[in-house]
């Protein structure tokens, strides 16, 4: 059994003349647009907004960004800007390493120049009052004191999640937050 398939599927049906409904719909509103300006204002400045109007109606009705319509690409830039972008910065909890005793030491090498510096309990510190503070901020209430192994679970916790399968088997799955 044969069947017809489609074909031009993404090509809008001309309706009105060589116009798909859609043009015809922009251009219709740009002359409503301009007949207006010319009984509102007349005279050079009903001719620049009669360009403008013009302008716009053209670009709606035939330019193409990408495959998509020159509205879509507008919508999506007016989203982008109108709403708030926030970006958080979290940094990751590196433990306090112990210093070695004297009988522990090796020989000094020759290091790599890509050896990243040490941390200093100063900057651990900082980067623990910077958590504490964007804690605070984002839930309003301020955390209690934690230890670095509450703080490495809470960290574990925020990132996977341990679920049973049907078969009884635990597993562990990234946690994903789509905000």
């Amino acid at each position: 059994m044969q069947f017809q398939v489609p074909q031009f599927i993404e090509t809008e049906d001309k309706i009105v003349g060589p116009f798909s409904i859609r043009q015809f719909i922009y251009a219709c509103a740009a002359v409503g647009v301009s007949a207006l300006l010319y009984f509102a204002v007349g005279g050079v400045v009903w001719v620049i907004g009669s360009i403008i109007v013009f302008a716009i109606a053209v670009a709606f009705a035939f330019v193409k960004i990408e495959g998509r319509p020159f509205l879509d690409v507008a919508l999506a830039a007016a989203n982008f800007y109108w709403k708030p972008q926030i970006y958080i910065w979290q940094p990751e909890h590196i433990r306090a390493q112990r210093k070695p005793r004297v009988a522990e030491l090796e020989p000094v090498k020759a290091r790599p120049a890509a050896v990243a510096p040490a941390r200093s309990r100063e900057s651990l510190a900082a980067g623990r009052s910077l958590h504490t503070t964007l804690a605070t901020l984002q839930t309003g209430e301020k955390p209690g004191k934690q230890s670095d192994r509450e703080f490495l679970e809470h960290k574990m916790e925020s990132r996977y999640q341990i679920f049973r399968r049907e078969t009884g088997d635990k597993q562990a799955a990234r946690r994903v937050d789509y905000r």
